[in-house]
């Protein structure tokens, strides 16, 4: 079995179809979930682009630990790539993801075998002032109505300034007509199918690791598809629906009148954005979300004529939400642990879409795709369930009991040194042969604030609260009642919150002994459940 993972960058869950959005276009992702396994319940553990990354790339929780953020990988910390190339498997990143290549927080592409860089993508530092390709025109921000910038006395509009008039150069050299086929998300899909392509019918077991930076910001599209889902009514987008709108959305400018913003600096709806933008806003990132699915079926089409849709496992994530305005700020200007940050897109498709249309309710989070990816490839790290829900033995193996039944190569242990796996292997859920593995998702951003997930519940624990918020108490909501957290119920039930900042604390206390496996779920009565 191969593995093919499409890992997106703040791709908000209330605006994909599979999860309940009745209104933005997405065919193929929809698909993609009808052929494959949906995980409903799928949750980041280190909030957000960098942090994830190291989630998902060494399987281990390091919320707690403000070195382990957005950082550099450290010597001792073994990643993916690392275990795939101590075992002979074969793996590629293609990726438009300008933090990949950030110096200070560089290294993440250590372990893959091939590493292939779109240039361009977000405020990607490859065009610099002057640059010949620009022909001696310099382009102007006042030329761009998507970029307003914060006013002449904030500390941060010149970041801003600066970050912006890179997009434009870097636009205006990659893709000045603004053809479709020219966005970075565009080059970065048809590179990843370049890459299969050349593959040809490879038997080798092999991973490819496509990293989009889309639909992060700016949320730049074509015009078909920026200006999709503008109505004359606002009133069509209704505030109960999933990837609600606005409350109320009483306005006297129509939405076709509004300015269509594609980038908005971090901050407080009505400072940095008002309630009109907003709306004007979301319509704008759901017509980036749906040309993102718009350029996947271009890489479906391709998975699909390689034959890799029979012989590969097909991943889809991504590594954060993104904040709109649900709790009164946009991007991620707080570290607030709430649904549009941190429950995240995961669907599983098997080989020949087996299992196919099977939705797992069960807890799941970033850690547990290393182990997953691993298990496909036929390769067992210590702590791994195989098939039967059971334990893998102490000694990390190559085997054909997990993953491709025809997989013949011989045994061999993963080196010594490694640190063992937070995650658990997602496989058997998704072939229906065990229903949890887990009964609690713990999580963090910045170090600054906890949360804890469980079946009914989400506390929120803020540890470090930030200078630029207000007054954060710790919070409680039901679930799945309560998707955008608005009824915080922590003094109604003081005894659930106890038993779950307990479950909490005892968590990160356990992570630097490596026992996050001994730590007991928290005793809740059924009735303080209902």
């Amino acid at each position: 079995m191969n593995v093919v993972v499409i890992a997106c960058n703040g791709l908000h869950l209330g605006y994909l179809g599979t999860y309940g959005n009745p209104w933005i276009h997405t065919p193929n992702l929809d698909r993609l979930a009808a052929q494959g396994v949906v995980f409903d319940h799928h949750f980041l553990e280190n909030a957000t682009t960098i942090p994830t990354r190291r989630s998902w790339w060494t399987g281990r929780y390091s919320f707690p630990d403000p070195d382990k953020g957005w950082t550099a990988p450290l010597a001792e910390e073994t990643m993916l790539g690392d275990l795939l190339r101590d075992q002979g498997v074969m793996s590629m990143l293609v990726t438009d993801n300008p933090f990949l290549r950030d110096p200070a927080t560089g290294g993440w592409t250590r372990g893959f075998d091939e590493v292939r860089f779109i240039r361009g993508a977000g405020y990607d530092p490859f065009i610099p002032p002057g640059d010949p390709r620009l022909g001696g025109v310099e382009p102007k921000l006042k030329d761009e109505p998507g970029f307003r910038l914060p006013e002449r006395d904030d500390p941060d509009r010149s970041l801003w300034k600066t970050r912006w008039e890179q997009f434009l150069r870097n636009r205006a050299v990659f893709n000045p007509e603004r053809r479709p086929e020219g966005f970075p998300v565009a080059r970065t899909v048809a590179a990843a199918c370049q890459c299969l392509e050349r593959l040809g019918p490879r038997p080798d077991p092999f991973l490819l690791w496509i990293d989009l930076f889309a639909p992060h910001g700016p949320w730049d599209a074509p015009e078909a598809f920026r200006d999709r889902y503008v109505t004359l009514d606002p009133e069509d987008f209704r505030a109960d629906q999933e990837g609600d709108l606005v409350d109320d959305p009483s306005f006297d400018e129509s939405p076709e009148e509004i300015r269509a913003l594609i980038d908005v600096p971090a901050g407080w709806v009505g400072d940095v954005i008002s309630d009109a933008e907003l709306l004007r806003l979301r319509k704008t990132y759901a017509g980036a979300v749906a040309f993102l699915d718009h350029c996947l079926g271009r890489l479906f089409e391709t998975l699909e004529s390689t034959g890799r849709t029979e012989d590969s496992l097909i991943l889809f994530t991504a590594d954060q939400g993104e904040p709109l305005g649900e709790h009164d700020f946009v991007r991620r200007y707080l570290p607030w642990l709430h649904e549009e940050l941190i429950h995240t897109p995961l669907i599983l498709r098997l080989p020949g879409a087996a299992e196919a249309g099977r939705r797992v309710d069960a807890l799941t989070q970033a850690v547990d795709l290393a182990p997953t990816i691993l298990s496909a490839l036929g390769i067992r790290p210590p702590g791994a369930l195989d098939e039967d829900g059971e334990a893998a033995p102490k000694d990390a193996t190559r085997s054909n009991s997990i993953g491709d039944a025809d997989w013949d190569a011989p045994r061999s242990e993963i080196r010594d040194q490694v640190d063992p796996l937070h995650g658990k292997d997602l496989l058997p859920l998704a072939r229906g042969r065990i229903h949890s593995v887990r009964e609690f998702a713990c999580m963090g951003m910045d170090a600054e604030e906890y949360a804890i997930r469980t079946r009914d519940w989400l506390l929120i624990l803020p540890i470090d609260p930030d200078a630029d918020g207000p007054p954060r108490p710790t919070q409680l909501y039901r679930k799945p009642e309560d998707r955008w957290e608005r009824d915080n119920v922590a003094e109604s039930h003081p005894e659930v919150v106890e038993r779950l900042e307990l479950t909490l604390r005892r968590f990160v206390a356990a992570l630097p002994r490596d026992a996050v496996a001994d730590v007991p779920a928290p005793r809740l009565n059924r009735d303080e459940s209902e």
